[in-house]
């Protein structure tokens, strides 16, 4: 036996090892996005990349439930809030070219937004820590809205004197206000739209042909994913939306291909700067040296040790995530037809079992609506008149005061009959009668108050 025999040997078994474990890997990660996403029902397409080498990309449920047409791998979606990062970038290229500073004072640039009783910088509205707090708080009575153009500076007016929430530079506070208010910056500085901005300066040099700020004239009907959402159990279409209200900070549609090219300028940086790249993913600190978890328009965390850079978007009827591992060169994409989907969730998941470690993961049909529809119904103030609704919109147990807009609140269960609501920062403690059926609860915000159910 030669030596030249061995070494084809060698590398032959080495060759095969590679090949049986990756097939195992990808037949671990189809069982699993099976079952996330079931074929009746809306799905999402998953990219999965290593060294910049697509391992697994595959298409799971369905573009349009009422024709049993299945999403296909080169479907577009609007990937909701991962267009921060975008916003971030062009910004951050009309800082490197000198036509914008991050400390300057927004009011430079958007003269109709009022000064505050602090100094608002560019660098503030980038890194989430502005104090302007959120204005795309839409409740069900104002989806109209969504399907009205408007005006940068109508969405702007939504919010514009509305108090700070906190000095800016002292903590971080996510809110999508920030970045229209970018997108304006945008538009000035550049002279054109800030659709135009991004294609001529973003999506044509990374040859991303199927990404805009929106959808265009030259994308395909056949190859647009409808969206999908839930409301009290039900599943129906996307409200009608235009682009012009989620803007800058959500109005982006592309394709898991066009992100993966994205993603991989993050690293081969042939358009992007090291600067504009290294402000992108280096967290940012507060003032008083904190880290915030936040670069400019990407989260920053880690998963089994390793660093990430990470963002995900949700836009009534689509759910987005990117997840990238810079030290293992791993990227991770999922762009779903369904509201509030788990994507972060899974996402992790994925990267981790191309780890080779997987994370423990509980089956989506086990936390779904069934747990939480004992506790739907229409609660009344005990001595009083006030009502209170509580019920499910896509996935999300939502507490609601039935005729006042702006009062719903996310509930999450934080024991055996308990919930809170982190936002209104109120604890429940639901009661039953003999039979175990639920009839009313006691809730903590100031003081007690009790609640029955009423239907």
């Amino acid at each position: 036996m030669n030596l030249r025999f061995l070494i084809a040997l060698f590398f032959s078994i080495i060759i095969n090892h590679t090949t049986s474990s990756q097939n195992n890997q990808n037949q671990t990660i189809e069982l699993f996005l099976q079952k996330e996403y079931p074929e009746d029902g809306p799905g999402a397409v998953i990219l999965i990349a290593k060294n910049n080498n697509v391992i697994f990309k595959q298409a799971f449920g369905l573009s349009d439930i009422k024709k049993r047409k299945p999403l296909t791998t080169d479907m577009i979606f609007q990937i909701g809030s991962m267009t921060k990062q975008f916003t971030s970038a062009a910004i951050l290229q009309l800082i490197a070219s000198g036509k914008v500073s991050l400390e300057d004072p927004i009011q430079k640039y958007v003269e109709y937004f009022p000064v505050k009783e602090y100094p608002i910088t560019i660098h503030h509205l980038l890194s989430q820590t502005s104090g302007i707090p959120e204005f795309f708080d839409i409740d069900e009575e104002e989806m109209y809205l969504l399907s009205q153009e408007h005006t940068p500076k109508q969405l702007i007016d939504y919010y514009k004197n509305e108090p700070l929430v906190f000095e800016p530079g002292t903590k971080f506070q996510y809110s999508n206000s920030n970045y229209p208010l970018l997108g304006v910056v945008i538009e000035k500085v550049s002279g054109v739209s800030l659709k135009e901005y991004m294609k001529a300066n973003i999506f044509e040099p990374l040859e991303m042909s199927s990404s805009s700020l929106w959808y265009n004239d030259e994308m395909q009907k056949k190859r647009i994913a409808k969206g999908y959402r839930s409301y009290k159990g039900s599943l129906m279409p996307s409200p009608a939306i235009v682009g012009s209200v989620p803007y800058a900070a959500g109005a982006i549609v592309s394709t898991v291909d066009d992100l993966l090219k994205w993603n991989m300028e993050l690293k081969n940086k042939s358009m992007l700067t090291d600067f504009v790249v290294e402000h992108l993913i280096t967290e940012k600190l507060t003032k008083q040296g904190s880290g915030t978890g936040y670069g400019y328009g990407f989260f920053i965390k880690n998963l089994l040790g390793n660093k990430t850079i990470q963002h995900g978007g949700n836009l009534y009827g689509f759910t987005s995530y990117g997840l990238y591992i810079p030290d293992e060169n791993l990227f991770v994409c999922i762009l779903a037809n369904k509201s509030m989907e788990r994507t972060e969730e899974v996402a992790n998941y994925l990267a981790s079992v191309v780890l080779g470690n997987p994370l423990d993961i509980q089956d989506k049909n086990q936390i779904q609506y069934n747990i939480y529809q004992e506790f739907f119904g229409t609660y009344q103030l005990k001595g009083a008149s006030k009502l209170i609704e509580i019920f499910m919109v896509d996935d999300v147990l939502v507490l609601d005061f039935p005729g006042a807009k702006g009062t719903g609140t996310v509930l999450t269960m934080t024991g055996m009959d308990k919930m809170e609501s982190k936002a209104a920062k109120a604890k429940f403690q639901f009661s039953r009668n003999q039979e175990g059926e639920v009839i009313g609860f006691t809730a903590d915000q100031n003081g007690i108050t009790e609640w029955e159910k009423i239907k």
